[in-house]
């Protein structure tokens, strides 16, 4: 029994260390942490815009001259940069800022 006395002993020892209540980061350091993640996606956001804006020009000269291969072949190859985009950054395309998951509180 004593054995089994001092295991729960330690596991309540342990627990009151891993069980923390957490730390909520000051105002300055959300900030930081939303600047440096914004940073990060910027040139993600810039390459998907400057795709659009190619594929809408592209799409354009191509209704003035529908036979014209190598836009064929120039619209295809830029909506599949963009569908690979937006399959690997799924955010990209859903209209919301990124900075949102750093606002919203944790679950519990």
């Amino acid at each position: 029994m004593i054995i089994a006395y001092e295991l729960m002993d330690i596991l309540l020892r342990l627990g009151e260390k891993t069980m923390k209540k957490p730390i909520i980061p000051e105002e300055y350091v959300l900030f930081r942490i939303a600047w440096q993640h914004r940073n990060s996606i910027q040139h993600l956001e810039r390459e998907y815009l400057d795709l659009r804006i190619q594929l809408r020009d592209a799409e354009a000269n191509l209704r003035s001259d529908p036979k014209n291969t190598e836009l064929m072949s120039r619209v295809d190859y830029l909506k599949t940069r963009i569908k690979d985009l937006e399959d690997k950054y799924t955010w990209i395309s859903t209209g919301r800022p990124a900075e949102i998951p750093f606002w919203v509180l944790p679950a519990g």
